[in-house]
């Protein structure tokens, strides 16, 4: 379904304020209506927020899995390799030295840190690249129409692996993503989120891309 041009001059319009107003349903009705972005606009560090994930449960499984585990997230960022295809990483604030994707050794590390931080054991805190994904178009679980993919499987382990993010675009500043990981039900509890542009450059992830994949 085009969007009609009536809907591309209220898109437009839109901001970061008027999504963060709206409920999930609201996000999942607008998302249905948005054209995916083309590959080759999707490059750099798109600063990232949580928007409305439904019910209180939702929304702090959303938290610790988003600011509390690797650190307060920051940014979605993307480089293409083609017409259809990607690839890109997540970013979090911290203050540990490595920080490692595995979710059960990182949700350990962020507990020893708290630890430390009450005997004010502190470093520096850093902005790190890690949470790799390979990016593609593909047809939406959603509506079965296109959407920008991020895919998390190929990269890590449980249960960031059973994660999986679509993104389309609201307008040449904003672009509605919705998260999806198997683990809590999958596209029947999706985690609707905004990335913010103009993008920063480009950096590539603390650990390369594995030659394999």
């Amino acid at each position: 379904m085009a969007v009609s041009r009536d809907m591309e001059k209220t898109l437009e319009k839109m901001t970061i304020e008027d999504l963060m107003k709206m409920k999930r349903k609201d996000l999942m009705a607008l998302f249905r209506r948005l054209d995916a972005p083309v590959m080759s606009e999707m490059h750099g560090e798109y600063r990232a927020v949580l928007l409305d994930c439904g019910h209180v449960i939702g929304r702090f499984l959303s938290w610790m899995y988003l600011y509390f585990t690797w650190g307060a997230w920051q940014h979605k960022a993307f480089e293409p390799l083609g017409e259809r295809q990607g690839h890109g990483y997540n970013t979090f604030i911290t203050a540990e030295r490595v920080l490692y994707e595995n979710y059960f050794v990182a949700f350990a590390m962020r507990i020893v840190s708290i630890l430390k931080s009450l005997f004010r054991f502190n470093y520096t805190q850093r902005l790190a690249r890690i949470m790799l994904n390979k990016t593609e178009i593909v047809s939406s679980v959603f509506d079965g129409r296109p959407a920008f993919q991020l895919s998390y499987r190929e990269y890590n382990t449980f249960y960031t692996n059973t994660m999986t993010d679509e993104v389309r675009k609201v307008n040449d500043r904003l672009y509605l993503g919705i998260g999806r990981l198997t683990v809590i039900f999958g596209k029947y509890n999706p985690q609707p989120f905004v990335l913010i542009g103009p993008p920063d450059a480009w950096v590539g992830p603390d650990i390369p891309y594995p030659d394999s994949i």
